[in-house]
């Protein structure tokens, strides 16, 4: 497949904003949600261009963030950014869609393909969680995070330069071998947004996916460093519990950036399921 140059920024109407979105590639749409919240879909460029060898990718800002619309932050719940997904996809004509979820956006593709799941045709979640325990969960958290990184997950920042200062601390604790200095260019070209962030961690409090996951039927990959000190790998096993066809791939190098720290394993993962089943072809 020939892959097409990537499109300038662009942006759509969606609901009651305005979401800011660049595309790559052709053939299967495959939306990329990032994580965050607070960021934005830079983070994932150029590393993920290589998939528009297989799919048509569909970088694109949640409200709220980036370089998206900022309508009125109480707007902002996992219902909605699902919703805006499914309409985002409507008005590029995608009838259905992969979608690459990372961290927070792992929990939109979550709530994507349970609001809407004619919409999806596949899911890989990356480093993530279902939410909040559910029916018989007692404990599924994984190990603690040191007292340090508990510590800076405490802070509130009142400002987006208070909040780029905690992800410049936070950056270490994604990562497992690969020196923050490397990765420090990937939070530098992110927009942040402080209010974003604060309103995702409260929204996220009351969120869980965990009895509703059985209803999941689309082929599903999960994948997770097993260094993960936000999103543990018994995360993930929470989900691939629950999902009829899910496979999970665990990166022995990696922390919360896979694609960063195991570029040949993570997207090794990632194309060979892809031409397995047939996703995205």
């Amino acid at each position: 497949m020939t892959t097409e140059h990537a499109t300038a920024v662009q942006v759509a109407p969606v609901h009651d904003t305005q979401l800011a979105y660049s595309m790559i590639g052709s053939g299967q749409a495959c939306l990329l949600m990032h994580g965050g919240l607070g960021l934005d879909h830079t983070l994932y460029r150029p590393e993920f261009d290589r998939l528009a060898e297989r799919v048509r990718l569909i970088y694109y800002d949640h409200r709220g963030n980036g370089r998206s619309g900022r309508p009125p932050r109480q707007t902002l719940t996992m219902e909605r950014l699902a919703d805006d997904a499914d309409a985002l996809a409507a008005r590029l004509g995608a009838r259905r869609v992969l979608v690459i979820g990372h961290s927070y956006g792992g929990f939109v593709a979550q709530e994507l393909v349970l609001r809407h799941p004619d919409r999806v045709a596949g899911l890989v979640l990356v480093g993530t969680t279902p939410g909040r325990l559910g029916t018989g969960e007692s404990d599924a958290q994984g190990p603690p995070p040191p007292d340090e990184l508990a510590a800076l997950m405490r802070i509130s920042p009142r400002t987006d330069d208070e909040f780029a200062g905690l992800l410049s601390a936070l950056l270490p604790w994604y990562l497992h071998r690969l020196p923050a200095a490397a990765a420090e260019p990937v939070l530098q070209r992110a927009i942040v947004d402080a209010g974003s962030w604060m309103r995702s961690m409260a929204v996220l409090q009351g969120w869980s996916a965990v009895d509703r996951l059985h209803r999941v039927r689309v082929p599903t990959l999960l994948i997770v460093g097993r260094h993960d000190l936000f999103c543990s790998p018994e995360q993930s096993r929470r989900i691939a519990r629950r999902v009829p066809d899910a496979e999970l791939v665990v990166l022995e190098h990696s922390g919360h950036l896979p694609w960063l720290e195991e570029p040949g394993a993570f997207f090794g993962a990632v194309e060979t399921w892809l031409a397995r089943r047939g996703v995205g072809n």
